[in-house]
């Protein structure tokens, strides 16, 4: 019979692991990984689910790349080594493959970063991609150290005070301008992905995450100033991807078209025609081109709305802008789509279950641009009728589409229960904005709601989304909801997105 351990007893010497942590490799230490990890490529850098003994026991995220055990061996084949000079790297060019190892202190900078990412629930969004980058330039490894000392502070870390988040910032932008001034014209991922982690900054130290709307018109300036012929990378099609909501009700607020109006459509357009999730890519391209195109409509409509009596001249802009929205749809697609959800009861009611988080995205941004879309187009309608003058080209052709309105309002409602059982902070955000859409919709049509459940549930959703300290009332929701169909920008709601 064996005898007991004795409580100073080591533990069990566990086989060497094919990986090896970041954590663990900078300390020269053992590293237990499980056996099932995937391995990442070559100076790819990954967060593992199940951690490694070290990182456990310190509740650290653990990240990893792929080590080489024992000593290199000669290179077989002579030809193909690595050149040795400076001459030989210019000669060979693209030949040659350069790995980033990331030393002693991007080591730490990566871990914060990981873990900052995941407090603030934004790792699957684009920020997952920064573990590669760290190290290139000093903006982007500043702006990481801004963003993470701004969470830090929004956790109310102790030693660390608002001033010295500022003086990170302000170290950050001194980098990144002198970043701007060397690019020739041609800004990098880098500096995009620079100035896309301090838009939150501000939002991330008042607890609600909404960007500054200074960074984010110079996110949409850095793409627009790219040459056509720069390569429209995946990091950069996220980015714009992230803040176009955000830029969208900052344009609505402020009066103006989206910042991004005039970049590139390829940023945004379907590019997985002929794969099996093109119809998901297709409802996201459309919402997306929705946000970007529809602030331009809201100027048109407040302009129309402020005058006494409309000008014939911006009615039939805003008619013809209407129009070319109006074609922004796909309905077999949405179809389609529809067929993999499933609909469940619940104590609010039906609910809809999505099979995957993309196929919520896709739909909700379609879903809500195209009904605050229609809702614009109702304003339109009453705006022409109330202009008509006999002239055939700015006579009203249509009305409200009352049953298509109710059918993307039905939906949107029904994702309620979904959206607050996600993790991501996106997801709030952008439901917020339908909230408000469905909000003014209901508020249009004269429905009574004074019996029924919605509007706690519309006002639930919007608070816990943007965190507002005191929280949004109803007066609130009904200036914000008059915001977006070209009323007057003013109420806290505004005010939360820098009015």
């Amino acid at each position: 019979m064996s005898e007991p351990k004795s409580a100073g007893s080591k533990r069990p010497r566990e086989k060497y692991s094919r990986l090896i942590c970041l954590g663990c490799g900078e300390r020269r230490i053992r590293c237990e990984l499980p056996d099932k990890v995937d391995i990442p490529e070559p100076g790819e850098l990954r967060t593992v689910q199940t951690p490694c003994y070290r990182c456990k026991r310190l509740g650290i995220p653990c990240v990893v790349r792929r080590a080489i055990i024992g000593r290199p061996g000669p290179p077989k084949h002579p030809n193909t080594a690595l050149p040795s000079s400076s001459k030989d790297l210019e000669r060979r060019g693209r030949e040659t493959l350069l790995i980033h190892s990331p030393q002693s202190a991007e080591t730490v900078l990566v871990i914060r970063a990981v873990d900052t990412l995941r407090r603030q629930r934004v790792e699957e969004e684009w920020f997952r991609h920064l573990a590669t980058h760290i190290g290139r330039t000093e903006a982007l490894d500043l702006s990481i150290k801004c963003m993470v000392s701004a969470c830090a502070l929004a956790r109310k870390e102790p030693n660390l005070t608002p001033r010295d988040c500022y003086e990170v910032l302000a170290l950050a932008l001194n980098a990144l301008q002198a970043n701007i001034k060397k690019s020739d014209g041609e800004p990098s991922d880098d500096m995009l992905a620079s100035t896309a982690l301090l838009a939150p900054f501000e939002g991330v130290i008042e607890a609600h995450g909404i960007p500054t709307h200074r960074h984010v018109d110079g996110l949409a300036a850095i793409l627009a100033a790219r040459p056509a012929s720069y390569p429209v990378t995946q990091l950069a099609r996220e980015i714009l991807d992230y803040y176009t909501c955000e830029s969208a009700i900052v344009a609505f607020i402020h009066g103006k078209p989206s910042c991004f109006d005039g970049v590139d459509r390829a940023y945004f357009l379907n590019d997985r025609m002929g794969f099996h999730d093109s119809d998901r890519a297709q409802l996201k391209a459309l919402g997306t081109e929705l946000f970007i195109r529809t602030p331009r409509l809201v100027v048109l409509v407040r302009s129309l709305r402020l005058a006494p009596s409309p000008p014939k001249h911006l009615l039939l802009d805003a008619l013809g802008l209407l129009r070319s929205l109006l074609a922004l749809q796909d309905s077999h697609a949405e179809e389609r789509l529809l067929r993999n959800i499933e609909i469940h009861h619940s104590p609010l009611g039906q609910s809809l279950r999505f099979a995957r988080v993309q196929d919520f995205e896709a739909l909700a941004c379609y879903w809500q641009t195209r009904l605050s879309l229609l809702r614009l187009e109702s304003r339109i309608h009453d705006l022409a009728v109330q202009a008509d003058s006999g002239d055939e080209a700015v006579r009203p052709t249509f009305g409200p589409r009352t049953d298509e309105m109710s059918r993307l309002v039905k939906n949107i409602v029904m994702c309620s229960e979904y959206v607050g059982e996600q993790p991501i902070r996106r997801h709030l955000h952008l439901f917020a904005y339908a909230m408000v859409v469905v909000w003014g919709v209901t508020m249009d049509f004269n429905r009574d709601m004074t019996e029924s459940r919605l509007p706690d549930l519309l006002l639930r959703t919007m608070n816990r989304a943007l965190s507002a300290e005191p929280a949004l009332t109803i007066s609130d929701m009904d200036t914000a909801a008059d915001i977006f169909a070209g009323g007057e920008p003013r109420g806290r709601f505004a005010e939360l997105y820098g009015l």
